[in-house]
């Protein structure tokens, strides 16, 4: 490339432009709207599926270009390097490619770590909220069996043989520390936040 400057100018811009989309695509709602949406609460289902097909878009967008700016930053550097190398001026560092494997190791190895530090705190935040709707609006959490084996493998509820769903779900609200609602107690009305 005859100009590194102009490069180094787009592949910034394509950085900033995925940054937006993907801030965009996570900043549409709240979690407890999201919540009461998986809850099956009166929400508008048509256009809770159009906001997460554009989310999914955006998240695609964002990072098609976060890759490709970075992509061109890191092409420059090599560049730099080979020309560095070719020169002569780059002395006792001939096996920058070897430098190079081992930094993207070591970020995937972060990557993963970091992913699941995310995984454990979402499922702390999602128990959380269940709480919160378990105890503002009755949600009587033993009419979803998915959803009470869910609960109890994030909280590491042990299921007995002799378990039901009722029973399971009774234990999991103890461990939250939320009463077991009377039948029919359940709220489906409007939510105020």
């Amino acid at each position: 490339m005859r100009d590194p400057s102009a490069v180094r100018v787009i592949a910034l811009c394509s950085c900033v432009l995925g940054t937006f989309f993907l801030a965009k695509s996570i900043s549409t709602r709240s979690p407890k709207y999201m919540l009461h949406e998986l809850l099956s609460f009166k929400v508008n289902r048509i256009k809770f599926f159009r906001k997460y097909v554009t989310q999914k878009l955006e998240v695609v967008v964002g990072f098609v270009c976060l890759l490709a700016g970075f992509g061109l930053m890191i092409y420059l550097e090599i560049q730099a390097l080979r020309d560095q190398q070719d020169s002569g001026a780059m002395r006792g560092f001939a096996n920058w490619w070897l430098v190079i494997g081992l930094t993207l190791a070591a970020m995937l190895i972060i990557a993963a770590l970091l992913n699941r530090v995310c995984a454990f705190f979402s499922g702390k935040i999602f128990v959380e909220l269940m709480r919160f709707m378990m105890e503002r609006h009755g949600f009587q959490l033993q009419n979803d069996k998915s959803l009470v084996l869910e609960l109890g493998r994030l909280m590491k509820v042990k299921r007995q043989d002799s378990d039901t769903i009722e029973s399971y779900g009774a234990r999991i609200r103890q461990r939250m520390g939320v009463a077991v609602p009377e039948t029919g107690a359940e709220d489906s009305g409007p939510v105020e936040y």
